[in-house]
């Protein structure tokens, strides 16, 4: 099963971060489009982007996650010229067009575990590019204190509150990690709670993450041909 398999069902219940979207959309309407986004999942930024006029297409490898992504951009009546979803893996895919930005939002390029996987995705987009045209990757910076500290029990994260019918989502995190390989092994515990407290629901995602610190992230996209252009601590830049 796929990382988007695994989330489906929950992925927007969770990942409720809005504060990235305006940055994209920035981006989206600088390049002109159209603008291609891998590991788009259910369209968090992908359907923002298109709704701000730029027709743009979602890759993911998740059949699931695409049919959810689908079902929202008809919700929204928004046209197909506008907005494309296709399933393929980043490392492979082939579309036989070039863009002048290419996106990788929400931290999706550390699903790669390998640096073989990272060149290999970073050579395959390097095709899809067009002249001059750019590539932009969101990374996490790793705190290694905090990956050891919070390998050894779950660690609270937030609660989040669904309007609609009163519940809570609590939500907490264990991580293990892998010094060696650089391997995160993920597990999401979530907790649904009613107005009393009194648990109702519960699921358990796993998934992996390979972190890079800064300038080791540099090596794969040098060897691959590419230029760094800039370098942003968060979305204000």
């Amino acid at each position: 099963m796929s990382f988007g398999d695994a989330w489906a069902d929950l992925y927007d219940r969770v990942h409720t971060l809005k504060e990235d979207i305006p940055f994209w959309v920035r981006e989206a309407k600088s390049s002109g489009g159209p603008v291609l986004e891998l590991g788009c999942g259910t369209g968090r930024v992908t359907i923002p982007v298109a709704q701000a006029g730029v027709p743009i297409t979602g890759l993911d490898n998740s059949p699931v996650m695409l049919s959810r992504a689908r079902a929202k951009a008809r919700k929204l009546g928004l046209a197909k010229e506008m907005l494309r979803f296709q399933i393929g893996d980043m490392r492979d895919f082939r579309l036989g067009r070039k863009f002048p930005l290419v996106i990788i939002p929400f931290r999706s390029f550390q699903l790669l575990l390998s640096v073989a996987d990272q060149r290999q995705a970073l050579e395959n987009i390097k095709r899809h590019l067009a002249p001059e045209g750019r590539l932009i990757i969101d990374l996490f910076v790793p705190d290694q204190e905090r990956l050891i500290r919070e390998s050894t029990s779950p660690v609270f994260r937030r609660e989040i509150a669904d309007g609609a019918t009163g519940r809570r989502l609590r939500v907490s995190e264990q991580n293990q990690h892998d010094p060696l390989g650089q391997i995160i092994n993920a597990r999401t515990i979530l907790e649904e709670v009613d107005v009393e407290g009194k648990r109702t629901d519960g699921w358990e995602v796993a998934y992996q993450l390979r972190y890079l610190y800064r300038f080791e992230a540099l090596h794969p996209l040098e060897a691959a041909g590419y230029r760094l252009l800039e370098l942003y601590g968060d979305f204000n830049r």
